[in-house]
């Protein structure tokens, strides 16, 4: 290939990386409204293994009552913890475990210890059981810094959360096991609704600590809130005390259907891996992006084990600028604590679109400061 030839092909080259960028801005600016502020999977499952299960659940009787002990999914969940079918109960979703742990611990504990930042329907449990509570303000910087911890000094409830919603941050086992050790009379909830994306899980201290529940689910790491399941682990004593709260049929068999083939199936299995390290390698990426353009003028992005990144902004003004932005285009984020922004993360192509909308503002945010000072000083001249 001569000079000219190679010329020709490096500008057709460009002409079609500019074709394809105007193409994907184009599809960035529908009116679709963007979901990344419930924290889901944006990839849900492939059609044609949603067939195969709708068919599966054409063969089930719709007119008997599920196994009322689910024997066969305790049996299955079991074996995906690693422990026995007696260390698990099974629940409509996680939150539903939620309500009936506090409730059942609400009869005979003084108080509930609850993180600070963290997922606000605890308190709301809390106050419906009229159980009072305490809470840890944590560290952004440092989730293992036990300074702040409350002092107890009688029987409680402690609800952590691993990795924590919303700064992402994972709690450290040997940090629980400090706790764990320290306050031997009390019962700990370690919530790893978020545990598929990182951080180290507490299922292997359950056989060590009687009074160590450890709550999973399939509505985040494996893209199933729809389905409505999760369970929880613990003692065989402290699991059967829990279940005395359980409500009958509390799963019903379509669930237990989707549960089973996905825990069965190695098609379901492969799709999970890859939609699982899917988000986890973009949301290394954007973190990268936004930790690139941040300052201790506008904004920090706080690392994450979660399927989200938390943004502090120092700035409120900017925040404002930025959430008008988003909102202009549709796109709902959330805004869980103050001066902060919480993103989930979404496909390639709904990062992408976030990304040059908060880098866009950001540009004109400091044009504006620039321009505003520069004319502070022309007037003191």
């Amino acid at each position: 290939m001569n000079s000219a030839e190679q010329i020709l092909s490096v500008n057709n080259q460009k002409s079609g990386y500019t074709q394809i960028e105007q193409t994907l801005w184009a599809e960035l600016e529908s009116k679709e409204v963007m979901r990344l502020h419930c924290n889901e999977t944006p990839f849900d499952i492939p059609q044609n293994l949603k067939q195969q299960l709708a068919q599966k659940m054409i063969d089930l009787a719709w007119n008997r009552y599920p196994d009322f002990n689910q024997t066969q999914l305790h049996t299955l969940i079991a074996k995906e913890a690693g422990l026995a079918p007696e260390n698990i109960v099974l629940g409509n979703g996680s939150s539903q475990l939620i309500q009936q742990i506090i409730s059942c611990c609400s009869k005979f504990l003084s108080e509930a210890i609850i993180e600070n930042p963290t997922f606000t329907f605890y308190h709301q449990v809390c106050q419906n059981e009229r159980i009072p509570y305490r809470q840890w303000n944590i560290s952004e910087e440092d989730y293992s810094d036990l300074t702040h911890f409350p002092q107890v000094s009688e029987p409680s409830l402690i609800i952590l959360t691993s990795p924590n919603n919303p700064t992402g941050a994972s709690l450290p086992l040997a940090t629980l096991e400090t706790l764990l050790k320290r306050y031997v009379n009390c019962i700990f909830i370690v919530d790893e609704a978020y545990g598929e994306f990182g951080g180290e899980s507490a299922l292997p201290l359950v056989n060590k600590y009687a009074n160590l529940l450890v709550l999973k689910t399939l509505s985040k790491g494996y893209g199933l809130p729809g389905i409505r399941f999760g369970y929880a682990v613990g003692s065989a004593s402290l699991i059967s005390l829990i279940k005395k709260y359980t409500i009958p049929f509390t799963i019903n068999i379509f669930t237990e259907a989707v549960v089973t083939e996905f825990l069965t199936n190695p098609s379901y299995k492969n799709v999970l891996k890859v939609n699982q390290a899917r988000i986890k390698n973009l949301r290394d990426f954007i973190f990268y992006l936004l930790l690139e353009m941040s300052d201790e003028t506008s904004f920090k992005v706080l690392p994450s084990s979660a399927n989200f990144l938390m943004l502090r902004f120092y700035d409120a003004a900017l925040l404002t600028q930025i959430k008008s932005a988003l909102q202009a285009r549709n796109i709902m984020v959330s805004y869980p604590i103050a001066q902060c922004l919480r993103l989930t993360i979404g496909t390639e192509i709904e990062m992408n679109k976030v990304v040059r909308i908060i880098k866009n503002t950001l540009n004109q945010y400091k044009c504006s400061i620039k321009e505003l000072i520069a004319s502070e000083q022309q007037v003191v001249e």
